[in-house]
């Protein structure tokens, strides 16, 4: 278009005095008022052509700032899918624990309404309310995310009542507590005195699981693994041996 421009302008600027000189009607004024006219043009020429120069340089700008929105925004997709995974799996790795502590809650609950006869105190008064408002608060914090005051119910009932018969329940969620905390040695600590404390606990399986897990996060590997092989050494048939099983495969890669 401006290359058009120019031609057409260029051709009439040519043209004008070879018309003038035939046809012998021009006047020197004449001349010189057209020859202004054919400047003013030529300058709004060169505006536009600036112009359109500016407007493209413009549209490249915007063209460039587009780009780098879009390879932004593809960065920040990707980090946060891979952030998705990274939670997923998490999640999948802390589903048997979700689990265990929801069916502990109502295992609980049915075994403070069974056990209520058997907790009383030194003068013969029934204490099992005070017992079972010790360890439901507890647990409550734990769901909660509150570790700390967690633990300092779990071991209130221990003080109060250190051969309940919700001991080994205690001392386990003080492990759970803490691993929960990354404190992998104190965890390790609690589930290992609950297997030494009370062996005939229902809990003993999971946790040695639970030990063997602490050590692993400790990266003392062979520790995790003598709890995994006693653990499926003694208790074959649980669920926790299973788990156990696949962990010793994936250490001895």
């Amino acid at each position: 278009m401006k290359a058009f421009v120019r031609i057409v302008l260029g051709a009439a600027i040519l043209s004008l005095p070879l018309f003038f000189l035939t046809s012998g009607c021009a006047s020197r004024a004449e001349i010189k008022r057209f020859q202004a006219q054919l400047d003013s043009m030529e300058t709004a020429d060169r505006e536009q052509n600036r112009s359109l120069e500016r407007l493209d340089s413009l549209l490249l700008e915007n063209i460039r700032l587009l780009r780098a929105i879009r390879a932004e925004n593809t960065t920040n997709m990707s980090a946060l899918q891979e952030e998705m995974s990274i939670i997923e799996s998490i999640l999948r790795d802390s589903g048997f624990k979700v689990n265990s502590l929801r069916d502990r809650i109502e295992s609980l609950k049915d075994d403070i309404d069974k056990k209520a006869s058997t907790d009383t105190d030194s003068s013969g008064a029934e204490v099992a309310p005070k017992a079972e408002e010790l360890i439901s608060t507890a647990l409550l914090d734990l769901n909660q995310g509150k570790y700390e005051l967690a633990i300092m119910g779990f071991e209130s009932y221990l003080e109060q009542f250190e051969n309940g018969s919700l001991s080994d329940d205690a001392r386990y969620y003080i492990g759970e507590a803490r691993f929960a905390q990354s404190n992998y040695t104190e965890a390790a600590l609690n589930y290992l005195t609950l297997t030494r404390k009370w062996p005939q606990s229902e809990l003993v399986p999971s946790a040695l699981y639970k030990a063997g897990q602490s050590y692993e996060k400790l990266e003392q590997e062979d520790l995790a693994a003598t709890y995994y092989r006693r653990l499926i050494e003694g208790f074959k048939s649980s669920q926790e041996a299973e788990l156990a099983k696949k962990r010793l495969e994936e250490l001895s890669k």
